[in-house]
């Protein structure tokens, strides 16, 4: 990755980023794996830490998911939100991890990074205060597979998400609405998120000198096991690449510490769901950090 600080520098991924959505029409879905790019990083590596990290590797016919799962749940008795990923394959891996974003109101609040070596399945589970608003969870479950000296790799996603509102001193949750009062809260969510985003798009391609009318936006959760092949139309293997190399950028640049420059870096708590501007030959990604600093991240498509 390369972080862009000005006109001229920028975060090279050298694979990718996107979004959020506000109910299944007019949401914005979600992300997806890692990958075996050749990631350049400009900043300083200090995030580095002795645990798995999400990396691409090619796939091999053992490697197969029986269930994936992100789950967010709202227990409105104790005021808090429950949050689950879990994943199973067919035989033990050598390495198993689920790795998960939580967004509320389009900015991250909260990270699940779990593994295992040698299992089948994996689970995790959060809880957290409940709170208004628009919840969606990301989760990239990875499984890897040691032949000889080789390492193999298979990726898969799945995301949840729910609206939490308030009712009588406590709250209420959903996922689809069945009354018109649910109908406003998604549209006002809906509206809030777009009118946000404009305003930040508009602010980066100012900084960084683009032009938005060159790019597909798509945000993070609109990146989904779906969706992916439209959304990088270059074929099915390497729009799995391209994926892959967009979660591995994920994880080392934007999870682990989002370095603006060499002496100044961010946590990703409270930064802006990644938003992909995406070109025939290149994306780029656009976050806003806590403290409104715009970081922009490039990754080509080779």
């Amino acid at each position: 990755m390369t972080a862009c600080t000005n006109k001229v520098n920028y975060i090279d991924l050298s694979g990718g980023f996107l979004s959020m959505r506000l109910n299944r029409n007019v949401l914005f879905p979600s992300l997806i794996a890692a990958g075996a790019a050749i990631f350049v990083l400009l900043i300083l590596p200090f995030f580095l830490q002795v645990q798995p990290s999400i990396t691409y590797f090619p796939e091999h016919a053992r490697l197969h998911y029986t269930a994936a799962e992100t789950k967010l749940s709202a227990m409105p008795q104790d005021k808090l939100l429950k949050w689950s990923v879990s994943s199973q394959t067919v035989e033990k891996n050598d390495l198993m991890q689920d790795f998960s974003l939580l967004f509320r109101n389009n900015r991250l609040v909260s990270i699940i990074n779990h593994w295992q070596k040698n299992v089948s399945e994996l689970s995790a589970t959060k809880e957290m205060p409940l709170s208004s608003g628009y919840y969606v969870g990301l989760t990239v479950h990875q499984a890897e597979l040691h032949i000889g000296q080789s390492i193999y790799g298979k990726e898969i996603l799945s995301q949840d998400f729910l609206i939490v509102t308030p009712k009588n001193g406590s709250y209420s949750a959903f996922r689809e609405p069945t009354t018109s009062e649910q109908v406003k809260q998604i549209s006002y969510y809906a509206q809030k998120t777009e009118a946000e985003r404009s305003a930040l798009l508009r602010k980066a391609s100012e900084k960084y000198g683009f032009q938005l009318t060159d790019y597909h936006v798509v945000p993070l959760d609109e990146l989904t096991a779906e969706s992916f092949q439209r959304i990088f139309p270059f074929g099915e293997k390497k729009a799995e690449r391209i994926t892959g190399q967009l979660w591995e950028g994920i994880y080392k640049t934007y999870v682990k510490g989002i370095q603006l420059t060499p002496e100044q870096g961010e946590p990703a708590l409270g930064s802006s769901m990644p938003l992909l501007l995406i070109a025939p030959d290149h994306m780029l990604i656009v976050i806003e950090t806590a403290g409104q600093q715009i970081l922009l991240l490039r990754q080509n498509f080779s």
